[in-house]
């Protein structure tokens, strides 16, 4: 019989923990030291986790009901490996729930409803997923001005209350998706013409960090970290409650939108028409664009361009900007007045329970922010998006899109006030793919994703460098793409992300990583990455040494 200090595995154990050390930086603790950790049971989380949160706050582990119906996202590819879903009953359990995954060096994600896409979404492992939809209130400020919202507020939910009192904000344009995390992002809208982005109307943030601190965050409290989180706030911490700006309905709640559907004989003739519309971004304040490539079988065989026009008035005020495009002879017209708080789902399906909002298939977007419409470059991509329906039939449910607003009330918000690097694009163009997940399918999205992506950022006259915003990047984007090019923007950012994470717990929505900055193999919480590490992660020398170790603590 060997002892156990001269059986092999204790010696090529040995030999591969040796090498681990050397790949790792040294820290103070074993569990910083290694990419090792053990997920403590059902019971053992019940029983620490549990007595330490607020009246009405749940827990849920794998095999049962709520656990699969609080893990689905959006896209299946952001789903990754989750440990256990806490519910908050108050604000204080965000806290309580980070605090405890730091005490078990397990990695936490905080989702509202699950829309985000970015690929390292997905890659978290024996997650610890916080859902912060409970946290929903909305209160108004007694001044009209503000409105204080719980992190797990959504789109639609806050237009129907705030419209109760004849008021509105700027969000995103799909009403089924959350308002905290688009706003850390920047957050496009159709209200943006009067409010700007939703991150320049966040006045004050209760946030909580790495280490489950919770403090504020605003112009006056930790201004710096205020700066860094409208515009790349998924980084740096936790948003469980808000302030934010209202404001009056400037013409009424009525939107009046017309909806056309060209055949692809129409495509030149129709960008011309839609580029002298956006025409440097003069577009009026109350009219805002969003044009779709999509089947349509029963207008043609071949994919149509579906256009609509929303006007923040009445149909004859939107008469000399809609009769252009009526003159270009569509092969479909329609239109309608609704109140502002129902567009979402009454013109573009994207409301509360429209199949659009639906789970169960995987997302990706390949997006860019333009100047204007390249019109030899969106055939070029008609084109890619025709092949693909040919070749890769599995992905014919997919789009692509292209959004023009109104820039007013994003250009006076001066460049250098937020982390915010995109102000100077007019028009968000994406190629988005939707599919039953598989590798081929994988394959497909990326190969016709990134042909599309590449055609549009080469048709840039003059020529620009690739331009994403964050809410809308694929996840293998450098962080200049996302972040802005500007050296002391990206500098700033990871300098607080050094400050305020430097373990690199925010590690999965398009993480900050520079050289000295902090990321997971395999996303596992406590190890340090170099970048030159990539070579190794998820390798056979991580994994065997972490077998070994749980062999030798087990024995």
């Amino acid at each position: 019989m060997f002892s156990r200090i001269t059986h092999p595995a204790f010696v090529a154990g040995t030999f591969f923990l040796a090498l681990a050390l050397l790949l790792y930086r040294p820290q103070p603790f074993l569990s910083d030291l290694l990419p090792i950790h053990f997920p403590p049971s059902a019971s053992k989380i019940q029983a620490e986790l549990g007595p330490k949160l607020c009246q009405g706050a749940e827990i849920y582990f794998p095999g049962s009901p709520e656990f699969g119906e609080y893990t689905e996202r959006w896209s299946k590819a952001a789903e990754g490996d989750i440990l256990v879903v806490v519910l908050p009953g108050c604000q204080r359990d965000v806290a309580t729930a980070v605090k405890f995954a730091n005490s078990f060096n397990l990695p936490f994600l905080a989702i509202g409803r699950g829309h985000g896409t970015p690929s390292p979404l997905g890659t978290i492992k024996n997650g610890v997923l916080i859902k912060i939809t409970s946290l929903d209130s909305i209160n108004i400020a007694a001044d009209g001005k503000t409105a204080t919202m719980g992190g797990g507020v959504y789109v639609d939910q806050v237009l129907a209350k705030l419209a109760e009192s004849n008021k509105v904000c700027a969000t995103g344009s799909c009403g089924c998706v959350g308002m905290i995390g688009p706003g850390l992002g920047g957050g496009f809208g159709k209200y943006m013409r009067y409010a700007g982005l939703m991150s320049d109307n966040i006045v004050e943030m209760d946030v909580v960090t790495a280490n489950g601190s919770e403090i504020k965050v605003s112009a006056t409290s930790h201004p710096d970290l205020y700066w860094g989180m409208r515009g790349a706030g998924h980084n740096f911490g936790i948003v469980t409650k808000f302030q934010y700006k209202i404001f009056d309905y400037p013409k009424g709640q009525d939107t009046y939108y017309v909806t056309y559907i060209f055949t692809d004989d129409k495509l030149e003739s129709f960008f011309t028409q839609l580029n002298w519309l956006l025409n440097d971004r003069n577009l009026p304040k109350d009219i805002t664009t969003y044009a779709l490539y999509i089947l349509n079988p029963s207008i043609s065989p071949k994919p149509v361009i579906l256009f609509q026009l929303y006007y923040f008035g009445t149909p004859d005020q939107a008469l000399p900007y809609a009769q252009p495009f009526l003159d270009l002879q569509p092969a479909s017209v329609s239109n309608a007045t609704t109140a502002y708080k129902n567009l979402a789902h009454e013109a573009t399906g994207t409301g509360v329970g429209d199949p659009i909002c639906a789970g169960g298939s995987t997302k990706a977007f390949f997006s860019a922010g333009l100047k204007r419409y390249n019109v030899t470059a969106n055939r070029m991509v008609y084109e890619v998006f025709s092949e693909m329906m040919v070749h890769a039939p599995a992905l014919n449910g997919s789009i692509v899109q292209f959004e023009g607003y109104t820039l007013q009330g994003v250009d006076v918000v001066d460049e250098a006030s937020s982390a915010y690097p995109h102000r100077e694009d007019n028009v968000l163009v994406s190629f988005t793919v939707f599919y039953p997940p598989s590798p081929s399918n994988d394959a497909a999205a990326l190969k016709y994703g990134s042909q599309a992506r590449r055609i549009w950022t080469e048709g840039e006259t003059p020529a620009r460098k690739l331009s994403v915003h964050t809410n809308f990047a694929f996840g293998y984007e450098t962080l200049q793409q996302i972040y802005g090019y500007e050296p002391w923007r990206l500098e700033r950012l990871l300098a607080l992300k050094k400050e305020w994470d430097p373990r690199g717990r925010f590690a999965f929505y398009n993480p900050l990583v520079g050289e000295d900055s902090p990321k997971h193999p395999n996303h596992t919480a406590g190890a340090v990455y170099q970048p030159w590490m990539g070579l190794f992660t998820g390798s056979s020398i991580i994994s065997t040494t972490n077998a070994f170790i749980h062999q030798l603590f087990s024995s």
